[in-house]
């Protein structure tokens, strides 16, 4: 009896990916008490993101014992700064994932005059990449440095932690019917707005995973 316990506590420490949690400060070890949080910055062709991004993030650190959040440009130990990056392209950025027929989904007065069947999105794809970075005491010059692509590389004594989270999401849109083709617009603003609220949790949830392993 005694043997198939041991054998099935061993499987449980053994099993892939298995790790005990942490809710102590993960940057303790880099003397950081403190860590101020100012709004991430957005270098993406997407408008309205640093607010939710910023949010999720400065949440998800919350819960760690020993460590102080600063909101802003507050004085700290340390401070996290994210920049949001997409491509070049609005249309890159913002791809439609899937489509249907107008006359199946959006009614038939889009079709009056004998106009032939056309495709609408169906489903939209949103894409982005967040880059955090941790610096300790950082001037504002090298904070405004970080943001460019070689920054992190050239202040890496001081930084200590540097990450590119790639992020995706899919939100379908909603059915129709009856209405006119102004509601495509409509509706493509508030998907936009859910997909970028769940690309937000979606980089919490990794920088969780990701400061977990690393520190």
């Amino acid at each position: 009896m005694n043997y198939m316990w041991s054998f099935f506590c061993l499987f449980l420490l053994s099993c892939s990916g298995y790790r005990f949690q942490s809710n102590k400060n993960p940057f303790a070890q880099y003397s950081i008490k403190t860590l101020s949080v100012p709004m991430f910055y957005n270098k993406s062709n997407l408008g309205n993101v640093s607010g939710a991004f910023t949010t999720k993030i400065f949440r998800t650190l919350t819960p760690y014992s020993g460590l102080t959040l600063i909101e802003g440009n507050g004085p700290a130990d340390a401070v996290l700064i994210g920049v949001i990056e997409s491509n070049e392209k609005r249309k890159d950025s913002i791809l439609t994932e899937t489509s249907r027929f107008v006359d199946g989904s959006f009614g038939n007065d889009f079709l009056e005059g004998k106009r032939n069947d056309f495709l609408v999105p169906s489903s939209l794809r949103v894409m982005a990449n967040l880059r955090i970075m941790v610096i300790k005491h950082p001037t504002q010059e090298e904070i405004e440095f970080l943001q460019t692509d070689t920054g992190a590389k050239a202040l890496s004594s001081k930084v200590i932690f540097n990450e590119v989270i790639p992020l995706s999401a899919v939100v379908p849109l909603k059915r129709r019917s009856g209405e006119s083709i102004s509601v495509i617009g409509s509706q493509n603003r508030g998907v936009y707005k859910v997909g970028i609220d769940r690309m937000a949790t979606q980089a919490a949830l990794n920088f969780k995973n990701m400061i977990l392993y690393a520190f």
